[in-house]
């Protein structure tokens, strides 16, 4: 089979039975002390010692994996390293342990694997990991995630170029049989997850579409876009507040609609708003008419039923709404409509007018929604953690933002507001296009509730603008 270049990295192609193509390595070359690879005179690989004695003060680049229904990719994430290590050596260790629970990324390291040793010299960084590292069957891309996630974290470091990586102090040749690491590897930026639906660079809701892409809500259709601009459905758009929500989808026995049988597509999703009660059988009759679009009036309701806000309504019935055609509305829509301007959720058009019966796009069902997510309409916008969400001693901070030079602030505040750690992340695509920025800090060790916060320092006058908030609490230990 003839060897081919794909990205930065030497591999054959096969074809696989499903998922991806496999990698199947070119050459295992042997690599002894002649090669050039190998440690020079006074290079010891099978120490535990740091690369450097200096503690590590600044935040690292550690690269974690995102994997999303339709796409998977390397997120960098800042982060402070363990105290007493070397920058390099911090961030591997950080790497090894992986994000921590519930932060939308996931570790590329086998459990168990440990770092046995590291040198830096004329811009080549050679790890030494234990054999855990081999133990796990990775398929071709977790292989492909594992190889980019310690080359591209070291390859963050200014003077290291290239990674030369062993096992137990010997070059594997591949670690899961996909990829040839016979010699230094360079960064790979084809690994780095980017915007994956093109169609919406640039689109005034790039950043909510953008954000949404990274909680797995939306992954866009089969061809790869997003289709913007095209109106959104019923169907779609009660699958994307079910899962705002937090709710699974249901396979109960019987469908609730005559025209959502229990094979379509969107049929658990649909069961699923029934049960939670977003959606009322009878405000339909038999027929849901899953294919077409919901009125604004409709997606109101919806809101405020997923939100728990009946209740509020139903005392907004008689309010004043700031809308031209509010006189037009029923009694009964009237709360339903102040709920949701009241809560944030919907707004009117330029015009001053509500329309009521009018039709969403898919950008704006998804603006609508993302508002649950984050009430924040700037330019930054965090994904992870969720409000109310339990930590542990490390909170991951994940969102998409478009800021000046990609570059956003986040900190942790104690309790009493004050800030216990903080740092800064580099959004993904540069600003100003919208990436993702990814920032991993530790937490006080308090069971009271503290704050999350990220934002953009402004270029102008150094004040903080786009600031975004979560309010989270470290997990009670035993």
């Amino acid at each position: 089979m003839a060897a081919r270049e794909i990205g930065l990295w030497r591999h054959a192609a096969v074809r696989a039975g499903r998922g991806l193509a496999a990698l199947l390595i070119i050459c295992l070359a042997s690599v002894g002390p002649g090669s050039g690879l190998g440690p020079g005179p006074g290079l010891s690989l099978f120490s535990a010692a740091p690369a450097h004695a200096a503690a590590a003060t600044e935040p690292v680049t550690v690269y974690y994996a995102l994997w999303l229904p339709q796409t998977v990719g390397l997120v960098p994430v800042s982060a402070v390293p363990p105290v007493g290590l070397s920058p390099e050596r911090g961030a591997l260790e950080l790497l090894v342990a992986g994000p921590p629970p519930g932060s939308g990324l996931s570790r590329t390291m086998p459990e168990g694997t440990t770092v046995l040793g590291l040198e830096v010299r004329d811009g080549l960084a050679t790890v030494n990991f234990s054999a855990a590292i081999l133990e796990n069957s990775y398929g071709s891309t977790g292989e492909a995630l594992l190889v980019g996630s310690i080359v591209n974290t070291l390859t963050a470091f200014y003077g290291i170029d290239r990674v030369w990586i062993l096992v137990d102090g010997q070059p594997p040749g591949s670690l899961g049989g996909h990829i040839d690491i016979t010699e230094p590897l360079s960064y790979n930026p084809h690994l780095v997850y980017r915007r994956g639906l093109p169609d919406v660079a640039g689109h005034w809701a790039e950043g909510h579409i953008t954000a949404f892409c990274l909680t797995g809500i939306i992954s866009g259709y089969p061809e790869g876009d997003f289709r913007p601009e095209r109106t959104v459905t019923r169907e779609e758009f009660v699958k994307m507040l079910v899962l705002v929500r937090g709710l699974e989808p249901l396979r109960p026995g019987q469908p609730a609609f005559q025209d959502v049988p229990l094979d379509r597509w969107s049929s658990g999703y649909v069961e699923a708003a029934v049960a939670a009660a977003i959606l009322v059988p009878s405000d339909y009759g038999q027929y849901f008419a899953p294919s077409g679009p919901p009125s604004r009036l409709e997606m109101a309701t919806m809101l405020v039923r997923a939100t728990a806000n009946e209740a509020l309504a139903a005392s907004l019935r008689d309010a004043p709404l700031p809308y031209t055609d509010a006189a037009q509305l029923p009694s009964w829509a009237r709360g339903y409509i102040a709920a949701v301007t009241q809560l944030g959720l919907m707004r009117g058009y330029p015009d001053g007018s509500f329309m009521p019966q009018a039709t969403a796009k898919r950008s704006e069902a998804v603006t609508v929604l993302s508002r649950l997510l984050s009430p924040a309409e700037g330019r930054v916008i965090i994904v992870r953690p969720a409000e109310g969400q339990s930590v542990g001693d490390r909170v991951l901070v994940l969102g998409a933002a478009s800021t000046f030079e990609a570059t956003v602030q986040v900190r942790v505040k104690a309790p009493d507001g004050t800030v216990f750690a903080e740092t800064y992340a580099t959004a993904t695509d540069g600003g100003p296009c919208w990436g993702v920025f990814a920032a991993l800090l530790p937490v006080p060790g308090t069971d009271a509730a503290f704050a999350v916060e990220a934002y953009e320092m402004s270029a102008e006058d150094g004040s903080e603008i786009y600031l975004t908030m979560r309010t989270v609490r470290r997990i009670s230990q035993p």
